[in-house]
């Protein structure tokens, strides 16, 4: 059986039908883009939630008079410096409307952007815009605290701050969405002056329903069963949690064609779990590492603080390192509190972080 299930990149438009759900965030998008207040949208939460396959799928879940255009600031071309980085969004605007039947003005070379960014920019968006109709652009920024470091890093001024300013503020036919792990507020003072109207959308777990979709009808020619209870008992250990659902359904699969069976087992599920976390090591380590604090002082103090939890201690945070990790790993999900009782969110993540105290 060929396995339908992607965990380790985002999911692209050709992988329409693994895409489930997220129509009610697309409807929020829809509404705000609309509103006449035009709100830059902050679309945040932690990494492996599904933001960047919701950006590239949004064609498929928009309105015909939006036209959504995907950029994403992890390539390294697209914040050399400021020209690089308009040269990326005129070319993506390009790219995006092309691929949805609509004809733009072929854009300005990267040489002649280097030579005069800002009149290049505004004079190609004058042309393209007239030839929409009564289309808007939606452009999705993806990854874009990477703007901040190349700042940090002097490739960057403040001039593109400003020109993101006047666009979204006078360029009615123009909506702008920030994708990242961050909000504004936690990337400091310089952001949230230069966007202060700015909506932040958290994107988390796919609903019980959109889960369940996801694992049971991934492909039209999917045929592997599921026993009785088994979907329920995946979507508690994930909390509906879109990567480690791809990642636990890909390894259900490769399994299920190893033991030449088409039904998932409470057997075969507990196989899949160590197997999950040997191919899946990548994004445990990610939340043992960075979402645990942002120094190596917080980080070894909500590791301590995990460990413990894991083991049915309740954390006492004792210093200010023990408090702050605390404070992040409630802030991106790993632990919650309820009933004045701090536990984990995902059962799949516990179970993790407990086989690495034995």
């Amino acid at each position: 059986m060929l396995n339908p299930f992607q965990y380790g990149n985002p999911l692209t438009r050709d992988r329409a039908q693994l895409f489930k759900g997220r129509s009610a965030f697309a409807d929020q998008i829809v509404r705000q883009i609309l509103d006449r207040n035009r709100p830059t949208i902050i679309l945040h939460g932690p990494r492996r939630c599904g933001k960047s396959s919701f950006l590239l799928n949004l064609p498929h879940l928009l309105t015909s008079d939006v036209l959504p255009v995907y950029i994403d600031l992890q390539s390294q071309s697209a914040s050399q410096s400021e020209a690089d980085f308009w040269f990326t969004i005129v070319r993506a605007i390009h790219r995006d409307a092309r691929s949805q039947q609509v004809l733009l003005p072929t854009p300005p070379k990267r040489e002649e952007f280097r030579l005069s960014p800002y009149p290049q920019l505004e004079d190609w968006l004058d042309t393209a815009l007239t030839q929409l109709g009564d289309r808007r652009i939606l452009l999705n920024i993806d990854e874009f605290e990477a703007i901040g470091t190349a700042m940090e890093q002097g490739r960057i001024s403040t001039n593109l701050f400003d020109e993101l300013r006047s666009l979204i503020q006078h360029w009615d036919r123009l909506s702008f969405l920030f994708s990242g792990v961050q909000t504004l507020h936690e990337l400091g003072t310089n952001w949230s002056s230069y966007f202060i109207s700015a909506m932040p959308i958290e994107m988390t777990y796919l609903n019980p329903n959109e889960a369940k979709e996801l694992l049971l009808n991934p492909d039209p020619e999917f045929t592997l069963e599921y026993d009785t209870g088994i979907v329920d008992q995946i979507l508690t250990l994930t909390r509906c949690h879109p990567y480690l659902l791809q990642l636990l359904g890909w390894v259900l699969v490769q399994l299920a064609n190893t033991t030449h069976t088409q039904i998932v087992t409470p057997t075969l599920l507990q196989s899949a779990i160590p197997e999950a976390y040997i191919n899946g090591i990548g994004y445990f380590t990610n939340v043992w590492e960075q979402f645990t604090g942002t120094s190596p002082t917080e980080v070894t103090a909500g590791q301590q603080q995990l460990l413990a939890l894991a083991q049915g201690q309740h954390p006492h945070p004792t210093d200010e390192a023990a408090e702050k990790s605390l404070l992040r790993m409630l802030r991106y999900h790993i632990i919650e509190k309820i009933d004045n009782q701090y536990k984990f969110e995902v059962p799949l993540i516990e179970r993790w972080v407990r086989e690495k105290s034995n």
